[in-house]
């Protein structure tokens, strides 16, 4: 049979072996490769939305000398991947603040840049779904820089403890946050019901689509 073979005519060659795959590792990596570290800032970013308000609250000593207003823009988070073994990442969301101050006789505004540090943690459960768990910060892991315009401005932000006051609003802000519906029913991806609805794409792309598509190649 093989002395019949055109001599001119192709050899079949077979596809390149690639290596086995064990269906622990194919988890990981399906999960690794669908929820990358883009993907999760961005996500991130969608469910904070672009803005925030919070207060007035009562602060200073006892929180009976002023009541305190924060209003502000997140910027664009960025983030890496956990070091510790954890499947996650630690996303950072930055935040440009301005923190009005009412002395009930006069009133102040200070200006803060803010970076809230976020772990998302990222966990299986039945069926098919993935979770991610949002850990917020302690009030210390919250970077904060604010800005005095002039010296009595300076004086009264160390008065009336401030930077510990936006701290706060800051956590207050990020526990209402993940708590929000919209935040929890994001914190799930149940993948069957993804994967349904997408199967007719997820088709097209290897099953024939034509008659053509059923006609080998020449050659």
């Amino acid at each position: 049979m093989l002395d019949d073979m055109d001599p001119a005519s192709p050899v079949p060659v077979s596809p390149t072996p690639t290596a086995a795959l064990d269906y622990h590792r194919f988890g990981h990596d399906f999960v690794r490769l669908i929820l990358h570290k883009q993907r999760v800032t961005e996500s991130i970013d969608r469910v904070l939305g672009e803005t925030f308000a919070l207060g007035p609250i009562g602060a200073g000593p006892g929180r009976k000398v002023a009541k305190a207003t924060a209003t502000g823009t997140f910027s664009a988070s960025y983030g890496h991947a956990l070091e510790d073994g954890q499947f996650g990442y630690k996303v950072f969301v930055p935040i440009a603040v301005t923190f009005d101050l009412d002395l009930r006789v006069d009133s102040m505004r200070f200006e803060a840049d803010v970076v809230i540090p976020l772990t998302v943690l990222i966990r299986l459960e039945e069926p098919v779904t993935i979770i991610w768990d949002i850990v917020p910060p302690t009030e210390s892991e919250v970077r904060l820089e604010v800005r005095s315009s002039t010296l009595r401005s300076a004086l009264l932000q160390k008065a009336a403890g401030l930077e510990g006051e936006l701290r706060r609003f800051i956590l207050r802000f990020v526990a209402r946050e993940l708590e929000k519906p919209h935040v929890q029913k994001a914190r799930r991806i149940p993948l069957v019901p993804l994967i349904d609805a997408a199967w007719p794409v997820i088709a097209a792309q290897f099953l024939p689509n034509s008659p053509e598509d059923r006609i080998a190649p020449e050659g």
